[in-house]
């Protein structure tokens, strides 16, 4: 995977995005969000930066960014060192110090528990005309973790599990994506990570890794009702239910709750060059049930959305819904990736 990315990264078209991405969530509640930027979710920023969310239970999100000289990936060890901080990858271990502002400094130590994962040869979407791709890496399936957070002249200890993966590629995401859901849910035990995406040309992405003490399974087929649901939904930031998701012919069931009480970001309808787009991350717990026995697992997970400006919410909330309900690949139990 190392050998990937950096074939992949070293030769960056004028078209590109890349970010590296950090999750801790603690038996607590806490969630932390650490995520190294080298452009922009759409590509439109090529400055660097770093951005930490934070979510306490009983308080209000905290959100802090800043801005990085550069983002130093020498052999895929060390992806940030500088004066805002260290983010060193070794063999066995993560080690993150950062300060991204005078208020806040987070310290973590992420010990690996699983080896990385690249399904489909680390590719989520592939123009065969054009040699464009995204690419989608977990680096880190299932770890756990020991922190400090000192916000202000508070001091917090946490402890829990941990994910890590990278993203990249020379395809635009506002160019194929139309809805995506992601999420991790883990225990030391076990770690499930899923990945779905609704195309703009109608067709389903799916993704997903579980990863235990006895073995890993991954695969291109889900069934769930995560994208059914907040896809029909005007304003998806306010939705609190349940959601599932079941893999394996329904042998393993994976069941969370989200609610605007659980939300770490929230960005809605933000214009960007072409598109509007909102962007949801929800700190939530989940329930895992089936062959590999039950689980309580802590985790992160999130949902996008990307619409052309050109067409407003009527647009929306009426050709989206329709557009999905008569695709003819609406049967979920028999999705295939692109």
């Amino acid at each position: 995977i190392r050998i990937m990315e950096k074939q992949f990264v070293s030769h960056r078209p004028p078209l590109y995005v890349e970010w590296w991405y950090f999750h801790f969530a603690a038996s607590n509640g806490s969630a932390i969000n650490l995520v190294l930027h080298e452009t922009d979710i759409f590509g439109l920023q090529d400055r660097p930066y770093l951005s930490l969310s934070i979510l306490l239970p009983g308080r209000s999100p905290r959100y802090f960014r800043c801005e990085l000289d550069r983002i130093m990936v020498s052999g895929g060890r060390s992806l940030l060192d500088g004066k805002l901080g260290l983010i060193s990858d070794e063999d066995d271990r993560i080690i993150i110090d950062v300060r991204p502002s005078d208020e806040c400094h987070f310290s973590a130590e992420m010990i690996k528990l699983a080896g990385p994962i690249a399904i489909e040869n680390g590719y989520i979407y592939r123009n065969e005309a054009t040699g464009q791709a995204s690419h989608w890496v977990i680096r880190v399936p299932h770890a756990v973790f020991t922190a400090t957070l000192r916000l202000g002249d508070e001091l917090i200890r946490l402890e829990g599990t941990a994910y890590h993966d990278h993203q990249w590629g020379d395809f635009l995401i506002q160019d194929y994506v139309s809805d995506w859901v992601w999420g991790h849910f883990s225990n030391e035990q076990i770690a499930f990570t899923f990945f779905q995406i609704l195309a703009q040309n109608g067709k389903f992405i799916s993704r997903l890794a579980l990863v235990s003490e006895e073995g890993r399974f991954t695969g291109t087929v889900l069934n769930t009702n995560y994208l059914d649901t907040l896809i029909s939904i005007q304003s998806p930031h306010n939705f609190a239910d349940f959601l599932s998701i079941g893999f394996l012919f329904n042998q393993v069931d994976v069941r969370f709750k989200v609610s605007p009480s659980q939300l770490m970001r929230s960005r809605l309808n933000e214009q960007h060059h072409r598109v509007q787009a909102s962007y949801l991350r929800w700190a939530t717990q989940a329930s895992l049930d089936g062959a590999c026995g039950p689980h309580g697992l802590y985790g992160i997970s999130e949902y996008i959305r990307i619409r052309p400006t050109a067409y407003g919410s009527h647009y929306q909330s009426k050709h989206y819904q329709h557009h999905f309900r008569h695709s003819d690949s609406s049967h979920l139990a028999h999705r295939s990736a692109l």
